[in-house]
Order: structure tokens, then C-alpha cells, then sequence
């Protein structure tokens, strides 16, 4: 069963910038990327990252948050580290973030595959990153380009990376 990282960052690997997206919504390409790739899936996040899409689950997908406590929210399961959200998944499951998720993800063997979202943009007053790939470890296999357009504000790429198989 797949284990991932999806992540969307900038050009200094932005992710956020006071709880949300560090370009807003004006991504919709990402979007639609994002939720083709995880519907049907698990996705799990943080407690951070939760409160920043509304505190709800995202529909058609089983929700599970990295918390100390539980959220209360119908639809949702807690976690109280990401062992234990990894062990209550049962489909396909992304980590969608965020930045110490992400940190913790990386070091996961199981997690052999990052779809990342390189967006052509620097976001300056951004507050919180994405983890410097260790190139090592990780090999880019597969990079799709997409032009900026009308709904798009900024040029981004497509990009999946896999983890190296050990030596």
C-alpha cells in the first residue's frame, strides 16, 4: 500500500504563511491536483494543518490528525504521533503537512514517494518551510510543467520524487 508525501512549496520551499497556502488559492491546478491524487485515500496531517482547511474532514477521504488530544470532529481520527496515524491507515495514505510532519515523514522508510508541486514563486514573508531533500536518499523520477495562466497566477512543475533504494 502506497505512503506518500503531497506538498506544494515555492522557490525558498514555502509551504505556509499565517495558516494558510503562502499563495492563497490561485493555485487551482495544484488543487485539482491534489485532490486527484489523495481521494480514496488516507490523508494525514497535523493539528496546525487541520485548523488551517477549516477544522473538517475533507470529503472522500479518511481523515487523520496528529494531535494530543482528539479533535471531536465526526469523520475525523486522531493520532497521537505519526507512527501511530500511520498505523490506523488503511488505504493509500499521503502526508499533506505540516512542516514537522513533513520533517518526521522523511525518516519513514515506508514513505517511498513525495509528489511535490514546485511553484515558480518566492512567498517573503512566508513562516513555515518544507524540509531540504536529502538528495541521497531521494531521486526525481517524473517532472510535468505547467505554464502560468488566467486561473493560475504562477508557473509550476509537477514534480514525483522516489526514494533510492538501499545500498
Amino acid at each position: 500500500m502506497q505512503k506518500a508525501i503531497i506538498v506544494a512549496y515555492d522557490t525558498n520551499r514555502a509551504i505556509g504563511r499565517g495558516g494558510d497556502l503562502p499563495w492563497g488559492r490561485s493555485l487551482p491546478a495544484d488543487l485539482a491536483h491534489f485532490k486527484r491524487l489523495t481521494r480514496g485515500g488516507d490523508i494525514i496531517m497535523g493539528r496546525k494543518t487541520f485548523e488551517s482547511i477549516g477544522s473538517r474532514p475533507l470529503p472522500e477521504r479518511e481523515n487523520i490528525v496528529i494531535s494530543s488530544r482528539p479533535t471531536g470532529v465526526k469523520g475525523v481520527l486522531t493520532a497521537v504521533n505519526l507512527s501511530s496515524a500511520l498505523a490506523l491507515s488503511r488505504y493509500p495514505t499521503f502526508i499533506i503537512g505540516g512542516a514537522q510532519v513533513y520533517g518526521d515523514a522523511l525518516g519513514v522508510p515506508e514513505i517511498d514517494t513525495i509528489y511535490a508541486t514546485e511553484v515558480d514563486a518566492t512567498s517573503p514573508d512566508a513562516d513555515t518551510f518544507f524540509p531540504e531533500l536529502d538528495m541521497t536518499v531521494w531521486e526525481e523520477t517524473d517532472r510535468v510543467h505547467r505554464p502560468a495562466d488566467e486561473a493560475n497566477v504562477y508557473a509550476l512543475d509537477f514534480v514525483i520524487y522516489r526514494r533510492k533504494a538501499a545500498q
